[in-house]
């Protein structure tokens, strides 16, 4: 990677990490639910969290393992990590691309960090490396086919489904996938596509989600198996 810069890439991850939040709103629910379809489908009781942002499935991985570590650049990100795993866990405060992994994990949970890295094949290379040979990794990412994407295409909002919009950049997306796209970096690195399916059926941005009472966000939520690819996230679940 001759273009990659550790320095710019970690002044980019403490700008996002002033203002992003994944404990409250849809984000949190977002977090949530991926939390529980890992924990639905979880191997062993090691896991690793490439990624916690404020804490939004750190919490909820917590209860399922016996050990939970963390990879987190952002070091008021890290510091709110150590205060929730403990003594669970560690937590590498450091870029995905310079964690020197000491020992393999049952479960790594990748999920919201592929649309920001740099070159996310080779970091699922490096991720491939991590696990045992019997575990799963998993990961989740916003979905340029999704329903509110579609909406802002139709009005003109957009000039192509996988344009990146002001919250895309705000957030430090290099890119927004779709299922094709996500399968190709997969097997890219080296993995097999166990399965995959989508994550919140999302009519509106999430502004105007947020306005919704949260039982119409739950219906929402629920209706995703209906038409996953429609869906806000892509979630995946991956094995060597």
């Amino acid at each position: 990677m001759p273009d990659f810069s550790a320095e710019k890439e970690r002044k980019r991850l403490e700008e996002v990490a002033q203002w992003f939040d994944n404990q409250h709103g849809i984000n949190c629910e977002i977090a949530e639910h991926a939390a529980a379809l890992i924990i639905k489908h979880a191997k062993g009781d090691r896991a690793l969290e490439l990624g916690c942002a404020s804490g939004g499935m750190t919490r909820a991985l917590l209860k399922r393992f016996a050990q939970l570590d963390v990879v987190e650049a952002a070091s008021s990100y890290a510091e709110q990590a150590r205060a929730i795993v403990r003594k669970k866990g560690q937590v590498y405060e450091c870029l995905f691309e310079e964690f020197d992994c000491r020992e393999n994990y049952d479960t790594i949970a990748a999920t919201g960090i592929l649309e920001h890295v740099d070159n996310p094949s080779a970091l699922l290379s490096r991720v491939r490396a991590w696990l045992n040979p019997k575990g799963r990794i998993f990961i989740a990412v916003p979905n340029a086919e999704s329903l509110h994407r579609r909406v802002g295409l139709q009005m003109g909002l957009l000039n192509r489904l996988d344009q990146l919009n002001d919250s895309d950049i705000a957030i430090g997306h290099r890119r927004v996938y779709t299922w094709d796209t996500l399968t190709a970096d997969i097997t890219a690195a080296g993995l097999q596509v166990v399965s995959m399916e989508g994550i919140l059926l999302k009519p509106l941005p999430s502004a105007a989600m947020e306005t919704l009472s949260p039982d119409l966000r739950a219906a929402f939520f629920g209706l995703a198996s209906m038409a996953p690819r429609l869906c806000s996230e892509i979630f995946a679940i991956c094995r060597i």
